[in-house]
């Protein structure tokens, strides 16, 4: 989400210098780039990615092995999804990290769209799961610093999901192509901290009580699993795509 969808610029634009053989393997600060003609699953583990991906794999099987220690039910459905979604978002932002040339990053961007939607829907989902679970059971909605912080995370996603799909296939909603280009940067980075209050969520998660008694959920496998997981993240981060001048 982060990295937001750009409209494809006219041929024969000029592209960035392929990185160089010599680049060391996990590269310098924001410099993995997707070489040209290369499969876009590749960047999912290009320069530091390989570290995301194993935290992602991490707070995944960590969460399926909870779930399934318990009999499926409603409730199930909500860290199921919830853990899918969270999966499919950050794949989505690591797929079009990469990317600088006009093709790449108008073929990332359809991908990049796509991912989103999926985990939006799953989301969505999870979202109604806990609704109608907690209304059966007569709970509280928002007993706990999980539960706020997952409805905030739920509009903020919501939010940032319509204005990356208007940036990319209905610009001109912006008043022009131009308009919608000029607050890229600000859904990059807002697409950042979205990531990271979704993070600080999914520990909150492994804090509720249902987590610590019958999930029998551990905190410092999710710290461990995010920590690696923004390990990936960060240092693929390019500043020139958030506005920043970079020498």
């Amino acid at each position: 989400m982060s990295n937001t969808l750009e409209p494809s610029p006219a041929s024969g634009q000029a592209a960035p210098s392929e990185p160089p053989e010599t680049e060391p393997l996990l590269g310098r600060i924001g410099a993995a780039s997707q070489r040209e003609g290369a499969p876009f699953w590749k960047n999912l583990i290009m320069g530091t990615g390989f570290l995301a991906q194993i935290g992602l794999l991490t707070l995944t099987a960590t969460t399926w092995v909870s779930i399934f220690s318990l009999p499926v039910g409603l409730f199930t459905l909500h860290p199921l999804f919830n853990s899918i979604g969270v999966l499919l978002l950050f794949e989505a932002v690591l797929l079009l990290q990469p990317t600088h040339t006009a093709n790449q990053k108008f073929k990332g961007a359809i991908i990049h769209s796509t991912l989103t939607g999926v985990s939006l829907l799953l989301f969505v989902g999870a979202g109604v799961a806990i609704l109608l679970n907690k209304i059966r059971i007569k709970h509280e909605h928002f007993g706990s610093a999980h539960a706020i912080l997952g409805l905030v995370v739920y509009v903020l996603i919501l939010i940032q999901a319509i204005i990356g799909f208007a940036q990319f296939y209905t610009p001109r909603a912006f008043g022009s192509v131009e308009n919608a280009k000029a607050i890229y940067k600000y859904h990059r980075l807002a697409g950042y901290m979205i990531e990271l209050l979704l993070v600080v969520t999914l520990i909150a998660a492994s804090r509720t009580t249902f987590a610590l008694g019958p999930l029998s959920f551990k905190t410092w496998t999710v710290v461990i699993g995010s920590s690696s997981v923004a390990i990936g993240v960060i240092p693929r981060i390019k500043k020139e795509k958030l506005g920043f001048k970079c020498r």
